[in-house]
């Protein structure tokens, strides 16, 4: 260390850039910001299976109300036949 000229790379900045630079670094990592990439890969598929997920959920609900319109189109039909064959037959329903 004694061949190292540390009055050089103190006048220069070189030594305090460093330990700012390393002073980002942790303070990045502990604010949360700088992560490993197998945690937002697996932060990634958690969002789309669960995206996927809602997106059947969905499909399955709209298929839902499409039956029970076309269920409730069915009853009005048949509400529509009974008063007519009330009427026809002298009752009222």
């Amino acid at each position: 260390m004694a061949q190292v000229p540390w009055q050089t790379l103190v006048a220069g900045g070189l030594v305090m850039t460093l330990i700012a630079m390393v002073g980002l670094v942790v303070r990045s990592i502990l604010t949360g910001r700088l992560v490993p990439r197998s945690a937002v890969d697996d932060i990634r598929a958690d969002r789309d299976k669960w995206e996927s997920a809602w997106r059947l959920q969905q499909e399955t609900l709209a298929a839902i109300d499409d039956r029970l319109d076309a269920n409730t189109e069915a009853l009005r039909l048949v509400e529509q036949l009974v008063q007519a064959l009330a009427t026809k037959g002298g009752t009222s329903v």
